[in-house]
């Protein structure tokens, strides 16, 4: 059998392969051993991956072999791959992984060959969603979601982007005073950060407390 799994969910495609291999294996630890390939399409020796199409089982009815980043496969090793897909040897099990949602070129085929499956994580939420937050006079919940654009690294000028376009659209309804103070305080925070005169996390969380008083007021 040749798996494809592919897509940005490596929780849930570990889970999958974990799952085949404990199937396949009764989690033996010298099948593993013997029996089991763990590899990366861009770590690949010369020759490596047609020698482990080519290995015979030793203690299981089976081989296991998983291919990590198959859309980094070398040209040479691509057709090594296409080849055993066309007249797969029956002794062994492949599980092709990419973090890719589709494959292109020379692989755009494999899914002929393979039970596939695309897994993506769950599309979280935006800038926009967090903007949503301060006008519903949530500082709290969107400090919480801030935080958590930190933990995904999305960097605090591309915030600052989206504050600017929303304190544009969402400030001037508030008066002339309130929506020059918002400005005043986009102009503040994008110093800070610029100039280094405060951590950028901080500059940005600090912006986020000060428009919401002013949408509060």
């Amino acid at each position: 059998m040749i798996y494809l799994f592919l897509g940005d969910d490596l929780p849930a495609k570990d889970a999958k392969i974990t799952e085949i291999k404990n199937k396949l294996f009764k989690n033996t630890e010298e099948a593993l051993a013997f029996d089991f390939d763990n590899l990366d399409a861009k770590e690949l020796g010369d020759n490596a991956l047609k020698k482990a199409f080519l290995t015979l089982p030793v203690i299981s009815p089976h081989r296991l072999i998983v291919l990590r980043q198959v859309h980094k496969l070398k040209s040479t090793d691509i057709k090594v791959l296409i080849d055993f897909c066309q007249k797969p040897a029956k002794y062994c099990d492949v599980i092709l992984e990419s973090t890719e949602s589709t494959l292109k070129g020379d692989l755009k085929d494999l899914p002929l060959y393979a039970k596939g499956a695309v897994m993506a994580r769950p599309e979280g939420p935006n800038v926009f969603d967090m903007t949503r937050l301060m006008t519903a006079h949530r500082s709290g919940d969107a400090l919480k979601m801030l935080d958590g654009f930190y933990q995904e690294d999305v960097h605090p000028l591309q915030i600052m982007g989206a504050l600017v376009w929303y304190w544009s659209k969402e400030g001037k309804p508030l008066g002339r005073e309130r929506f020059e103070r918002g400005l005043k305080a986009l102009e503040e925070a994008d110093l800070n950060i610029k100039r280094s005169r405060l951590e950028p996390q901080y500059a940005v969380e600090k912006l986020v407390v000060e428009l919401g008083l002013l949408l509060r007021r």
